[in-house]
């Protein structure tokens, strides 16, 4: 069965609930000036281009994956045992994710083209803000990605790879050193088929 598509739009002033059911994807487009709340597992939740608003995860999806997209002045909220894998965020200007326990809710968040996101990782953690130059006003222009650790922290500063994936630093050195030591056994295979290819006839 193929999952099916819920777009609730143009939504203003409001406080509402959605509910649905687990084969539904859901998409809050142009929502002002409310408060929404997702009341039911579904297979995905996006929210784009909403200003001002607030959405309410009561519930996680079954492909663990939040995109926001375009949204100003807004703020998400995963309650008390919801569980995202991965948050992904473009476009965002002052945007807040708030979680209880920052351990067990998140895994990674992604963001490319944001300006002040911040993290509110629960009491013990505090808030954290991932753009690096927020007092300015300028905008990550790269993409981006952090892990939660066991402690409840971040990674370290991201980096991109040559192919344009995010990783974190120490990924990319463990990646570099996977990659030399399988040139090395390469470059080694291929003077040992010379050598061999060289050997006289008997």
């Amino acid at each position: 069965m193929m999952p099916k598509r819920s777009t609730i739009t143009d939504r203003s002033d409001e406080e509402f609930e959605w509910t649905g059911r687990m084969n539904e994807s859901v998409y809050f487009v142009n929502c002002n000036n409310s408060v929404i709340t997702v009341g039911s597992k579904c297979t995905k939740v996006s929210v784009e281009s909403c200003v001002n608003t607030k959405v309410i995860l009561k519930f996680g999806n079954i492909t663990s994956f939040l995109e926001i997209i375009k949204c100003v002045d807004s703020e998400v909220c995963l309650e008390e045992g919801v569980s995202i894998a991965t948050v992904s965020v473009d476009g965002a200007r002052n945007l807040t994710l708030r979680v209880k326990d920052c351990q067990t809710q998140l895994e990674k968040i992604w963001w490319h083209n944001v300006s002040k996101l911040h993290v509110d990782r629960g009491a013990e953690m505090g808030l954290f803000l991932l753009d690096k130059i927020p007092e300015n006003n300028e905008i990550t222009r790269f993409q981006h990605v952090c892990k939660v650790q066991p402690d409840g922290s971040f990674s370290k500063e991201p980096v991109m790879r040559e192919n344009g994936y995010p990783i974190t630093e120490e990924e990319k050195m463990a990646a570099e050193a996977k990659q030399a030591e399988y040139d090395r056994q390469m470059e080694e295979m291929v003077r040992r088929n010379i050598k061999i290819s060289k050997k006289p006839a008997p």
